[in-house]
Formats: structure tokens, C-alpha cells, sequence
């Protein structure tokens, strides 16, 4: 992963921000996600439209249920396009295999009505979890912004029943004179008990529409998971800061080559002291203080357009939606109940037992769980230091003690919490050994971000003044 390629600014933003850059994505390649997209459909819109010509309904449900195979397609283009590699058809079509067969079973049956599948679908692929590694690794992705993934769903799921009726009505609307009257009376005659009647032709126009509403909106709904899962991960894993840092220390090597260049070909370093004036001018001039506007079209309204149609079909329309609402609703419900069971857990009029919060077992990608460390850190770590391995001595003694303060100190950090949230959890706690992590956590930051190694007299005060009891693990 080369995060000096990406495409887009990494920066932690808000949940829907996050949604906003997701469509971004998905609208900067459009015509090739939607490409992609048909083309995962193929291997199941192609015999099932030659064996069940005649019946365009099982057609739709079966196209529907193949969809996450082209959600996978589109999810590939973008996460390479994302960090500067645009896939070429070859890749695609090389892809297109393992996209139909990768966890087939749990994708396509278990988890195929799962609301959160645009942001665990990019865990599952891009990351290549499986078992307890995948559920772990979900839960940390799902603490902040779950409610908004379900709720991008809903809007999924209302907005293709929209858009496909709409494709169906603007269809008929460009029809003939003559078969435009044909088709409103075929849909007049229409009642609620005849829908093995349909016309032929009245259902492959209703399969069209919504095939065409389920390709439009599910590539801009991966988009948007994608841009979630992106956020999610710089919110955890730093990439703001980390791009950062590795800018910088690519303008300083360019600075020292030219710094160098001097001094070997002038004998002196020249002094060149710009005008205050010409300065401003160039700082200005960096992209970074460019302007951008934007502007806003807004349409003339016009005068609203009379339809001479029979209002049957409009309540039949009404009576759909309806439905639609009431079935969205009683599904809210039932995730409420779920998401929150543990409210109902007791009984007798007895006031239910406040689960346990699990102690945190990965922070910030270091290992804390008891048995992942030594029996006596101090030691192991001063040895790691005496042979060079300097790094990783103070990553061990930051990670033993996290650990420590989390088994004996009852701090409750969380899997996502940085070294700064460390120390103010710590302090808010009011820690025993406070102080110590303090100072520990300075020396660690300046050896994994700064490069600046202490020197050995503090690194050996930092192991004599351990303050855990070793001996055993927590």
C-alpha cells in the first residue's frame, strides 16, 4: 500500500463526509464501475434470461440476489484507482472469477441481506480476513458510524424502488399514440389477484427498469461504503499523519541534496534573502491557497403538467409504498430490539448487569494481550536494546505497560485510542503510576515518529524504575 500514490486528500472527516467522498470516487470512473458492474451480472442475467424468457419475475430475483458480485467488480476498481492504479479490462475480466467464488457460501447466503455489506464487503476482500479475524476486525470498524451505514441502506433500498418506477413510467411515456393507450389499458385491467397475467412485454419493461435502478444505485452505494471503510481506517490508523510525516521527510532529503550540492560546488552556502514581499507572493502561489468556487444552476420553475391518466394505477402506486414504509419500519424495529437485547436481559423487576466491557487487546496495531508479552519485560526489552533492536525494546515496554495498566490499573483503553488518548485516559483515572507512562509514552513517540532514539542511561532509568510487578502475568 503506497500511501504517497493516493488519489484523494486523506484527512479524517465526519461520517457522511466520508459518504461524499465515497461518491466522488464512484463519479470520477462512472462509466467504468458501471461497466464492471454488468459485468459481473452476466454469468447469471445471460442463461436466466435464456431459460426464463417467459417468466421475467424469477429473472429479477435472481439477478438481485447475484448483485454483490458486482459490488465486488466495482470494489476493486475503485480501491486500486484509489491509490493512483486504474485496472485495465484484462485485470477485471482475471477478476471476475474469484468474484463469483470468494466465500460463496457466507457472502451469497449468510450475510446476502446483511445492511452492512458495502463497508464488510472491503474488509473481506481487500483485507482477506476470514474467521474471528474478520469479526474482530468489523467490530472496530462498526464502533463509529454504524448507524450510518444502516441508514445508507434504507435510503438504497427506497431510492431503487423510486428510480425504477420512474424509468418504468418515463418508458411509457415515449411510446406511440397507439400503444401508449394499448399499455395504460393493459394496466388498468391489471387487478391485485392476476399477476401470473402480466404481459410479456409490460414485465421485461419493468425487469429493464429496475436492472438499470439496481446497477445506478449500487455503484454509488459501494462507493460510498468504500469511502466509509477509508475513513474508518484513517481515523485508526493515522494515514493523515503518517502521509505527513513521509512528505516531510521527502522535502527534507531534497533540501539536504541541494544543501549538499553547494557546499561541494560553491565552497559556501550563499545567503539569498528574499523580499518580504516576494515571499508572500510564493507562498501564496502554492496550490494549497488556491480559491476554488463553485456555481449553481437554479432551474425556472414551470408550470405543472396535467395528466388525463386514470388515478387507479396512482393507487396502486400509494399502496406500494405504503407497504414498503410500513415493511421498513417494522424492520427498524426489530434491529432496535436487537441491537439493543441486552436492555431486556433480567427479570424478576431486578435491574439488568451492566455487561462487561471486553479489555482491549490491539491498540493502535501493537499486540497488548497478557500472553503475547514476556514473563519480565524490563529484561527483555534492555536485551532487545543491547543488540541494536531499539525500536522494538521501547514498543515493548509501551505495549507491556498499556497491558499492565489495563489488567492491574482498571484503565479502559479502547482498541482505537492513540497514544494521546492513552494518556488521557490514564490521567482521568488517576493512574498509581501516572507519571512513569508519562514520560514512557514521550520516549516512544519520538522513536516511532521522530526517529530519535533516547540515549542508553534513559532507556536503562526507564527499565530499573519499572513499576508493575513482574514475575507473572496479569
Amino acid at each position: 500500500m503506497r500511501l504517497e500514490s493516493v488519489t484523494a486528500e486523506l484527512r479524517p472527516r465526519s461520517d457522511w463526509e466520508a459518504v461524499d467522498l465515497g461518491l466522488a470516487l464512484a463519479r470520477r470512473d462512472f462509466w467504468r464501475l458501471f461497466a464492471a458492474w454488468w459485468l459481473g451480472l452476466v454469468p447469471v442475467l445471460v442463461p436466466a434470461s435464456f431459460f426464463l424468457r417467459e417468466y421475467p419475475v424469477p429473472v429479477v430475483l435472481a439477478c438481485w440476489w447475484w448483485m454483490p458480485v458486482g459490488s465486488r467488480l466495482v470494489l476493486f476498481v475503485l480501491s486500486r484507482r484509489l491509490f493512483g492504479e486504474l485496472p485495465r479490462w484484462k485485470e477485471i475480466f482475471r477478476e471476475l472469477p474469484r468474484a463469483c467464488v470468494r466465500r460463496f457460501g457466507f457472502r451469497m447466503l449468510w450475510a446476502r441481506l446483511s445492511p452492512w455489506r458495502p463497508l464488510t464487503m472491503a474488509v473481506e476482500d481487500l483485507e482477506g480476513l476470514r474467521g474471528k479475524d474478520y469479526a474482530r476486525r468489523v467490530r472496530l470498524l462498526l464502533r463509529r458510524g454504524d448507524a450510518t451505514v444502516v441508514m445508507l441502506a434504507m435510503w438504497r433500498a427506497a431510492l431503487t424502488g423510486w428510480l425504477a418506477l420512474a424509468l418504468f413510467f418515463m418508458a411509457m411515456m415515449f411510446l406511440p399514440a397507439g400503444q401508449a393507450e394499448e399499455w395504460q389499458a393493459l394496466l388498468e385491467a391489471w387487478k391485485d389477484d392476476s399477476w401470473s397475467e402480466i404481459p410479456a412485454a409490460v414485465g421485461w419493461l419493468g425487469l429493464v427498469s429496475l436492472l438499470l435502478s439496481l446497477s445506478l444505485v449500487d455503484v454509488f452505494a459501494t462507493g460510498a461504503g468504500f469511502g466509509i471503510y477509508v475513513n474508518h481506517r484513517t481515523w485508526i490508523e493515522g494515514w493523515d499523519v503518517e502521509l505527513a510525516f513521509r512528505r516531510l521527510g521527502n522535502r527534507l532529503r531534497g533540501a539536504g541534496a541541494a544543501l549538499l550540492g553547494l557546499l561541494v560546488f560553491c565552497g559556501s552556502p550563499p545567503v539569498a534573502r528574499a523580499a518580504p514581499k516576494e515571499t508572500m507572493e510564493e507562498v501564496k502561489a502554492h496550490p494549497d491557497f488556491t480559491v476554488y468556487s463553485e456555481e449553481f444552476r437554479v432551474p425556472n420553475p414551470t408550470a405543472p403538467r396535467t395528466w388525463n391518466w386514470d388515478g387507479s394505477w396512482l393507487a396502486g402506486i400509494a399502496e406500494g409504498l405504503l407497504w414498503l414504509v410500513l415493511l421498513a419500519f417494522v424492520a427498524f424495529v426489530v434491529w432496535l430490539i436487537w441491537r439493543y437485547r441486552h436492555l431486556f436481559k433480567g427479570g424478576g423487576g431486578a435491574p439488568a448487569k451492566r455487561l462487561a466491557t471486553p479489555a482491549a487487546r490491539v491498540v493502535m496495531g501493537l499486540e497488548v494481550a497478557p500472553e503475547s508479552l514476556p514473563r519480565d519485560i524490563p529484561a527483555a526489552a534492555m536485551e532487545l536494546w543491547q543488540v541494536g533492536r531499539r525500536q522494538e525494546a521501547m514498543g515493548l515496554l509501551y505495549r507491556g505497560a498499556i497491558s499492565r495498566l489495563i489488567a492491574n490499573g482498571g484503565v479502559e483503553i479502547a482498541e482505537s485510542d492513540t497514544e494521546s488518548d492513552c494518556l488521557r485516559r490514564v490521567a482521568a483515572e488517576a493512574a498509581v503510576h501516572a507519571g512513569y507512562f508519562s514520560g514512557l509514552t514521550e520516549a516512544w513517540m519520538r522513536l516511532a515518529y521522530g526517529r530519535s532514539a533516547p540515549p542508553e542511561e534513559a532507556m536503562r532509568r526507564l527499565c530499573e524504575s519499572w513499576p508493575f510487578a513482574e514475575g507473572r502475568n496479569p
